[in-house]
């Protein structure tokens, strides 16, 4: 018996059939065993891509807005600010990610009771983890700027920003939640709750920014608003019973042979996202002591224009996860196969035309977020000409670490997720710079991009031919 978004599952687990209300919760519509593979590919990554690089609004706006209206301090402030942002996002990573592989693979295996205590499980760790994260970022905020590089201006910039957003923490965690709606075959509402959020962000940072002369402060403000705003809907969507996999409060608690699968796979992308805010924090300071606050600035422009691209990469790779995790639990090794193959055709086209218009209108893309600025614009458009090499390596490389986590082969996983971004990059970018100054660190992202990929596809040609019997990627990369 299959299970699809288009039929009704037998509770066969629970000892018999479920009665009409219970079937329709367990009502779908596509099927992740039989439907086309471009088909559940766009119908799951594209919400998926569209939501997170709408949910990218948050910082491109804020760092807009932050650019026009402060100036290059206040945006080198929230760049400084990123790498605590991005090791927050890491945690929910943690989770979501994890629960959401879980889910899927429970509901390919026709367990919802099993997929329940997953979620629940998810629940009781981030409410955990939520208390403890705020604490602590009340606690250590300031000095872990300073540590960072912050000083004088910057530093109070800086803490200004980071201290609201701490305040936000309580509902950010939970927007985990999205990879668990994802997961049981409902990728729409979590677009369309970023989509509503996101341009309460804008309006938000409009009346705060422009109106109400906030400066940072406005622009964290706007954030964390647009965020509860998610959450707090999302968290509906659940408690009112909506889900197809339920949120009761008995599977709230920490069950150690649930929370531990969850957290091992779950790690890749946990180590990714906190490796990456490793790799921000030592390239801000790096650029600060090489380039001074321009630098910095700058840096936070092409964090702005990466996030689209980044954000593609990670909702192909999330949107794919469903569908490989479900054909993984039912046995559908083809599927699987051919489910990377598109994965990796679409953000590499992505990667390419993205790459191609940064390459053509360098100093255009400066200008969005700030003007009549010769040192950024100095800084800036050569460092996004170099930076805009190593686009199309990342991308492919995040979509075979979130294959590799979908497949449960979590020790691959979390190998290729700190692969690039400390392995190879934290050695290369203080070797470049001692050697080229601050050209160096633009150009330690693409070599170090570029040879984790090219070790990428060779962890996937092995797999293959090791567990599958065959090349997903021999006859195309």
């Amino acid at each position: 018996m299959n299970l699809e978004q288009r039929k009704t599952v037998n509770d066969t687990t629970r000892g018999g059939k479920m009665d009409q209300n219970k079937r329709k919760n367990y009502t779908q519509q596509y099927s992740l065993k039989d439907d086309p593979i471009r088909k559940l590919l766009f119908v799951f990554a594209g919400p998926a891509v569209i939501g997170l690089l709408v949910n990218a609004l948050y910082n491109i706006v804020d760092r807009i807005f932050v650019g026009q209206f402060v100036g290059a301090e206040g945006l080198s402030a929230v760049t400084f600010v990123f790498p605590i942002t991005i090791f927050q996002f890491a945690f929910v990573l943690l989770f979501g990610s994890g629960t959401g592989v879980l889910i899927a693979k429970y509901l390919g295996q026709e367990k919802p009771e099993e997929a329940e205590k997953v979620l629940g499980n998810m629940m009781a760790g981030l409410f955990i983890t939520t208390i403890l994260f705020t604490l602590a970022g009340f606690l250590f905020y300031k000095p872990l700027l300073s540590a960072f590089g912050a000083k004088g201006t910057l530093l109070n910039l800086s803490s200004d920003y980071l201290l609201i957003i701490i305040m936000g923490f309580p509902f950010s965690f939970f927007l985990a939640l999205e990879f668990t709606c994802r997961a049981e075959g409902n990728p729409r509402l979590p677009a369309i709750l970023i989509l509503i959020s996101s341009l309460i962000n804008i309006c938000l940072d409009i009346v705060f920014m422009k109106i109400f002369k906030m400066g940072v402060s406005g622009a964290a403000l706007a954030t964390i608003i647009a965020q509860a705003v998610n959450s707090l809907l999302m968290l509906h969507y659940y408690i009112r019973g909506k889900s197809l996999v339920k949120l009761a409060w008995k599977n709230i608690k920490l069950q150690k042979h649930i929370i531990l699968p969850i957290l091992a796979v779950g790690l890749a992308p946990f180590i990714m996202d906190s490796a990456m805010g490793i790799q921000n924090a030592i390239a801000n300071n790096l650029l600060l002591k090489s380039g001074g606050i321009h630098a910095v600035a700058a840096m936070g422009i092409i964090f702005a224009v990466n996030t689209f691209f980044m954000m593609t990469a990670l909702g192909t790779g999330d949107g794919m996860q469903p569908i490989i995790s479900f054909n993984f639990g039912a046995k559908r090794p083809d599927r699987t196969k051919k489910t990377l193959d598109y994965a990796l055709k679409v953000v590499g086209l992505v990667a390419l035309l993205g790459s191609a218009i940064i390459e053509l209108f360098p100093t255009q893309i400066t200008s969005v977020f700030i003007h009549n600025n010769e040192n950024i614009l100095r800084i800036t458009k050569p460092a996004l000409l170099i930076f805009a090499l190593s686009i199309p390596f990342y991308m492919l490389q995040i979509v075979i670490t979130r294959y590799f986590q979908a497949m449960h082969a979590n020790k691959i996983a979390a190998f290729l997720a700190i692969l690039r971004p400390v392995l190879l990059f934290v050695p290369i970018v203080y070797f470049l710079n001692w050697t080229n100054g601050l050209q160096g660190i633009w150009m330690a992202f693409v070599l170090s991009d570029s040879l984790a990929a090219f070790i990428s596809f060779g962890f996937v040609r092995n797999y293959s031919q090791k567990h599958q019997n065959s090349s997903i990627t021999g006859n195309r990369f």
